[in-house]
């Protein structure tokens, strides 16, 4: 029995692939601004695994909120380090994606954080 959802490689075009699958259905992106790329609405769930002090992997769940062909915003519980570099996974009705990404950003908003993430593609 064949699954209904794929899981692939985190690419730049895999991600550009979803998104144009999406686009005649949502409105209008959100701004640019200095991004490289417009972000869609995108809510879902995001794995993450993140190093420890030890080196070890660490998992966490955070909600995605909004897409682009180079990252992802995220909320979470707790804030994350810019610079790190973790484990992603991000699952759609499309597709789960897996691969590495870098944050870029972490702020406090009421009771948790905004975090932006850039894909690390291969």
């Amino acid at each position: 029995m064949k699954s209904s959802c794929e899981v692939v490689r985190l690419t730049e075009v895999a991600v550009n692939k979803l998104l144009l699958s999406r686009e005649a259905a949502r409105p209008s992106a959100g701004p640019k601004g200095k991004r490289r790329a417009s972000r869609w609405p995108f809510p879902g769930v995001v794995e993450l695994w993140m190093p420890d002090e030890h080196g070890d992997l660490q998992h966490s769940l955070a909600t995605s909120v909004n897409l682009s062909s180079h990252g992802i915003g995220i909320r979470c519980d707790e804030p994350l380090e810019p610079g790190v570099e973790l484990e992603i996974a991000f699952h759609e009705p499309e597709m789960s994606f897996h691969g590495r990404a870098t944050v870029r950003h972490a702020t406090k908003i009421e009771t948790d954080y905004l975090v932006g993430l850039e894909f690390k593609f291969e």
